[in-house]
């Protein structure tokens, strides 16, 4: 038979290295987040992803007993994260592209010739 897992501690697990990385890019975007003391602020918007996140990927390791009504609440809780950073993504994009200020605007170059190029 073929191990299918082996038991060299939490930590070592990959829920415990996701969870390692997690916790080091909340203390980053915290600390950004802190700095700016801006709630509008993509900073503090990640930040309460990542902690929806975090809250999703703990559920979801830890196997609490008392939650056997609902199995799958850490990955639903997980979707949910995912769709606010959509949401945050998208009204994002629609607040720059409403305000007129894109940067990624397309230009056509004809023969290679490009303006102020020789």
């Amino acid at each position: 038979m073929i191990p299918t897992q082996i038991d060299s501690g939490f930590f070592f697990s990959m829920g415990g290295i996701t969870l390692i990385i997690l916790f080091m890019s909340l203390a980053i975007f915290g600390w950004l987040t802190v700095r700016n003391r801006n709630i509008r602020s993509f900073e503090f918007q990640i930040t309460v992803f990542i902690i929806v996140y975090i809250i999703g990927e703990i559920i979801e390791d830890y196997k609490i007993p008392s939650r056997s009504s609902i199995p799958y609440l850490g990955s639903q809780i997980q979707i949910v994260s995912a769709v606010l950073l959509a949401i945050i993504v998208w009204l994002r994009l629609y607040s720059v592209r409403k305000s007129g200020k894109m940067i990624d605007k397309l230009e056509s170059v004809e023969y290679g010739n490009v303006n102020g190029a020789k």
